[in-house]
């Protein structure tokens, strides 16, 4: 009978589906021609709020499944504020292609600050669990 339970590095590579599942939402909204009015409404700076809402989102799956994977801190917040500024500028850079979307560095920006305050997020409920030798502590 074949083993039925996936090994603990093919699991490993699932850990990251939530953020991958983030990044695809992202690329959609970003190039799509128009976003429906209806999904943005009369509120003032709508746009610069969906871009921190959805890099706020994506900065806390990355620092999650980081988590999960057991990434040292440094690199968990590295990877978590990094990436999303990264991929930020270059969805910037791809909406000049797609007219009638625009490149706007305060786009960016919005970008920027939602991955922070993500980090922030994580950073919260991350740094009470662990002590300073990177162990759970204990309930006792």
């Amino acid at each position: 009978m074949p083993h039925s339970r996936m090994s603990y590095t093919h699991r490993r590579r699932w850990h990251f589906l939530p953020s991958l599942l983030v990044l695809i939402g992202i690329t959609y909204l970003s190039l799509i021609k128009q976003v429906p009015y209806a999904v943005i409404g009369d509120i003032p700076l709508a746009d610069k709020w969906g871009h921190m809402l959805a890099y706020m989102v994506l900065a806390l799956c990355l620092a999650g499944d980081g988590y999960r994977v057991r990434l040292k801190a440094p690199v968990l917040f590295a990877i978590a504020l990094l990436l999303p500024l990264a991929y930020g500028g270059l969805m910037e850079w791809a909406q000049y292609y797609c007219p009638p979307r625009r490149c706007d560095w305060v786009d960016w920006l919005a970008d920027a600050i939602g991955a922070a305050v993500g980090i922030a997020l994580f950073a919260a409920y991350y740094i009470p669990t662990v002590n300073r030798f990177n162990q759970p502590i204990s309930e006792s």
